[in-house]
């Protein structure tokens, strides 16, 4: 196994691609070579077999037809004498006699062979004769009426000489017949082959690729516990090497973001801590009475020293929801209760926008961290209090679909538009429509209340609808760990374009 790792490692990408593209087309390459091979000698060979077959029957014809010349002009000079006659029946005797040659070097088979030579044998005895023996003459007579003999014998060699050339046509179809079964079984066998090549070379080459697109997401989702390893050619290897020292890098990032965050948080809380003992000394009158233009200010300096002490514990603590681990001692929670604990934490707030909390609750109970489901809820609502419209509602929902409880958080603002959606859940994101009037969030409280939810094993979720923002937090039920996505009865409402 370490052999074939090594040896997979020797290559790059490129030549791995390169490789596998030689290893799947030279087995087609050499099965399209050997049958453009057998294809040009059986052309070759039909080619020659057709010449030899039509110059077979055209001497078998011309025997045939020398013949009948010959005991025509035979006969004719028997009776006539005359030796104009004689001359043309010496030039069709040789013309017969350099056929017979001719075909003699043909291949006829063993029959049309022996009907051959048996017409030879023959033709040269009555040749013979004739040429010895006088024309008058009775053995010349006699020889002369052998022709018909002959005939017969010529045409016999000609019907062997069909026949031939019919078998050799069927030894050639028999051939074709039996290449073109190689050529299918063949590509029966080099087809599968290929594709299963084709098909361990791609899982090769993507397999490091794969690990490489895991590795990214990993990085991009922030999770940084696992080392990276690419295992492939050489150069996939390298890149994942780097992607693991780019995930040490960040880890240290990481935790020197972590530090700064404690650091900074522990050393503004000291100086905040005096102001507000300091505002908290002059409004009881310590230092003298104040008169009321003194007593607003100080009120407007506990005001924001209490906006920052929220804003420092909010630093704190997405430093705490990046290192949230799974529940270790849940609990049952009274939902409903716990939603009207927080709202009348905020009623005061949501009094002075003149904005309307509006709960429909319907008794829900479930099993979880409670901690953690406050602070989920407390932001989810004191954002719907920011961002809401002046003299508007905010209406909280909790329910259970499919054995999962909700909880929803609906204002009457501007909404979150269909593009944002995710984002509004990145760290220090800030959208680009704050409510009228009201002061931009520090884009931490979403963030915080995204990874509280998701270790509760739960989802919180931005969903459409036609006028402002709707945010559904779902967690698991006493009796369910599904995690859908389905909405509640509040879809009606409508989806945001």
């Amino acid at each position: 196994m370490t052999r074939r790792v090594s040896v997979y490692r020797l290559f790059s990408l490129l030549q791995l691609i390169f490789m596998g593209f030689a290893v799947v087309t030279l087995p087609l390459a050499g099965a399209l070579a050997t049958a453009l091979v057998s294809v040009d000698r059986l052309t070759s060979h039909g080619q020659a077999a057709v010449l030899e077959a039509t110059h077979a029957i055209q001497a078998s014809r011309n025997l045939v037809e020398d013949m009948t010349a010959v005991e025509r002009y035979a006969r004719q000079y028997h009776v006539l004498g005359d030796t104009a006659l004689l001359e043309s029946y010496e030039q069709r005797r040789d013309s017969f006699l350099k056929t017979l040659g001719t075909m003699r070097r043909l291949q006829l088979g063993s029959a049309g062979m022996e009907r051959l030579v048996q017409l030879d044998r023959e033709a040269m005895t009555v040749f013979s004769v004739l040429k010895n023996e006088d024309s008058g003459s009775q053995v010349a007579l006699e020889a002369i009426e052998s022709f018909p003999g002959l005939g017969i014998l010529a045409r016999n060699v000609l019907h062997e000489t069909i026949r031939s050339v019919a078998h050799e046509i069927e030894q050639m179809q028999r051939q074709a017949t039996r290449f073109r079964q190689h050529l299918l079984w063949e590509a029966s066998a080099l087809i599968p082959a290929a594709l299963l090549l084709a098909i361990l070379f791609t899982v090769v080459i993507a397999r490091p690729i794969h690990q490489l697109d895991q590795a990214i997401k990993s990085l991009g989702a922030g999770i940084f516990d696992r080392p990276i390893t690419v295992s492939g050619p050489y150069d996939l290897a390298d890149l994942g090497r780097r992607l693991n020292w780019l995930r040490i890098r960040l880890i240290e990032l990481e935790e020197q973001k972590t530090f700064f965050m404690h650091h900074i948080s522990h050393e503004l809380k000291t100086p905040l801590t005096n102001i507000r003992e300091g505002v908290a000394l002059l409004s009881q009158d310590v230092v003298g009475r104040l008169n009321v233009e003194q007593q607003e200010i100080a009120n407007i300096v506990c005001a924001n020293s209490l906006d920052l002490q929220r804003l420092i514990e909010n630093l704190l603590s997405v430093s705490l929801a990046r290192a949230a681990s799974p529940i270790a001692d849940p609990r049952e929670i009274d939902l409903d209760g716990l939603v009207r604990e927080i709202a009348d934490r905020h009623k005061l707030y949501a009094r002075s926008n003149d904005v309307t909390l509006d709960l429909d609750l319907n008794g829900e109970v479930l099993c979880t961290d409670l901690d953690r489901l406050t602070t989920i809820l407390d932001n989810l609502l004191s954002n719907a209090i920011k961002f809401t419209a002046m003299r508007s509602r905010v209406r909280v929902i909790t329910g259970r679909i499919d054995g999962d409880v909700y909880v929803e958080v609906q204002d009457e603002g501007c909404g979150i538009p269909p593009e944002d959606r995710e984002r509004v859940f990145e760290l220090f994101f800030q959208g680009d429509h704050p409510g009228a009037g009201h002061i931009r969030g520090s884009g931490i409280g979403l963030y915080i209340a995204r990874e509280y939810a998701r270790a509760l094993e739960g989802r919180l979720q931005v969903l459409a609808s036609e006028k402002g923002a709707r945010l559904q937090l779902r967690l698991p039920g006493p009796r369910s760990k599904s995690s859908g996505q389905m909405e509640s009865p509040l879809s009606g409402a409508g989806v945001e374009g």
